[in-house]
C-alpha cells in the first residue's frame, strides 16, 4: 500500500526539467540567494563550479537583478504589488538582457515567491495587467514569464537542476556513498507550499533522494522527517524566539538517532536548513551537552566532494558546526591530515 501510494504521488507530482542533453538544456540563467550570500556562500561557489565544468552549462547572471524580497514580504515589510514588480523586473532582465528562457534560483524562498508570483499572473488576470503595466512605467522593461518545466509558466529550484542531471553526475563521481546511510531533508518552501511543483510532492520528495541514490547511499525514514528545520524568519531573527528553532532541530536530531543510531548525513536543498541544522547542534551540545554528530551537507556540497573537489576550499565544509571529518573517512574521501581540525577550518 505504501508503494502504492508513493506511486501515485510521484505520477501526480513530475517536473520536466531540461538536462544538459535536451535541446537547450545547457543554457540557464540563475538567481542568485541574499541568504546563502551573507550566511553560506560556498554552497553556490561550488554549485557553480559543477554545473559550468562538469556539466557544461552557459550559465547567466544579469548583473543587474535583485533579491526576490521574500523575507521582507514574509516579515510584513514589503506588500504584495511590491514582490510582483520585483519578479517581473527579474524575469525581463534574465529574458531581454541575456537571451535566456531557462531560469532557476539558488534559494528555495525565491524558487516559492517567484511561484507565487507566477500562479497569480494565472488565476487572477488583474494583477498580472498591474504587473505589466507597472514595471512598463517605472522601468521601461517588457513582461516575460518563464516556461521552464513541461512548456508551462515555471521557474525551478537548483536542486532540480541537479537531480535532472544526477545520472551524469554519478558517472563522474570519483568516489561513492555505498554503506552509507542518509536521509533527505526538504526545505519548507520548496515541497510544502506549492507542493505540485516539487518533484515528487510534499510526501514523497524524490529531489534530494534521487540523487542520493545516484551516488549510491541507502536511504532510511524516521518519524520527524518531514518536520521544518524550525528556521522560520520571525524565530532565527529575533532573540527572544530563538529556543523554537533550536527546539525543532532537537526533536529531529533525536528522532533520527533513535530510528538509525548509524545515519550520520541529511541532505539539504534549503538555505536556512543547510546552516540552522548543523549550527543548532552546536548550541543543544552546549546547552544540554547532547552530541548528534549528524553532518549536514546540500546537493552542491555533496556533488562537489563525489566530484573529487577539496571538502575545504571548494565545499565550504570549513564553515560546519559538525566536523565533518568522521563522514569523509567513511566515504574514503583524503583530505590534510597533517593539520589540525581548527587549521583546517581557517578562512582561506
Amino acid at each position: 500500500m505504501r508503494v502504492a501510494r508513493e506511486n501515485i504521488a510521484w505520477e501526480r507530482h513530475q517536473k520536466q526539467v531540461p538536462t544538459v542533453d535536451d535541446e537547450g538544456g545547457k543554457l540557464w540563467g540563475c538567481f542568485r540567494s541574499c541568504f546563502l550570500q551573507s550566511a553560506a556562500p560556498y554552497t553556490e561557489g561550488i554549485a557553480y563550479k559543477i554545473l559550468k565544468n562538469d556539466l557544461g552549462m552557459d550559465l547567466r547572471e544579469a548583473p543587474g537583478h535583485t533579491s526576490c524580497g521574500a523575507i521582507g514580504y514574509h516579515g510584513d515589510v514589503s506588500n504584495l504589488e511590491t514582490q510582483m514588480v520585483v519578479a517581473a523586473r527579474n524575469f525581463s532582465v534574465a529574458h531581454h538582457e541575456l537571451g535566456v528562457e531557462n531560469l532557476f534560483s539558488f534559494c528555495v524562498t525565491s524558487f516559492a515567491n517567484y511561484t507565487e508570483m507566477i500562479k497569480l499572473w494565472e488565476e487572477e488576470p488583474e494583477l498580472r495587467e498591474y504587473t505589466e503595466k507597472t514595471l512598463k512605467e517605472t522601468t521601461g522593461r517588457e513582461f516575460w514569464i518563464p516556461h521552464v518545466s513541461g512548456g508551462r509558466p515555471s521557474v525551478v529550484h537548483a536542486s532540480d537542476v541537479f537531480f535532472a542531471n544526477r545520472y551524469k553526475l554519478a558517472e563522474k563521481a570519483k568516489y561513492s556513498l555505498k554503506g552509507i546511510k542518509a536521509v533527505d531533508h526538504i526545505g519548507c518552501h520548496y515541497g510544502k507550499i506549492f507542493p505540485g511543483e516539487a518533484m515528487g510532492g510534499a510526501e514523497f520528495p524524490q529531489v534530494l533522494v534521487g540523487l542520493l541514490e545516484a551516488f549510491g547511499a541507502e536511504i532510511v525514514d524516521y518519524p520527524e522527517r518531514r518536520h521544518c528545520c524550525g528556521m522560520g524568519f520571525r524565530q532565527c531573527a529575533f532573540p527572544e524566539n530563538r529556543d523554537y528553532t533550536a527546539s525543532s532541530v532537537y526533536k529531529k536530531m533525536k528522532s533520527l538517532k533513535e530510528a538509525h543510531p548509524d545515519c550520520n548525513l541529511i541532505l539539504t536543498n534549503c538555505p536556512g536548513c543547510t546552516v540552522f541544522l548543523d549550527a543548532e547542534q552546536g548550541t543543544i551540545k552546549e546547552v544540554l551537552e547532547e552530541e548528534f554528530n549528524v553532518s549536514i551537507l546540500d546537493y552542491a556540497q555533496l556533488t562537489g566532494l563525489m566530484l573529487g573537489y577539496d571538502p575545504f576550499k571548494d565545499c565550504g565544509l570549513n564553515a560546519k558546526v559538525v566536523p565533518i571529518e568522521p563522514l569523509l573517512d567513511k566515504i574514503g574521501i583524503p583530505y590534510d591530515k597533517s593539520k589540525t581540525a581548527e587549521e583546517r577550518r581557517r578562512p582561506f
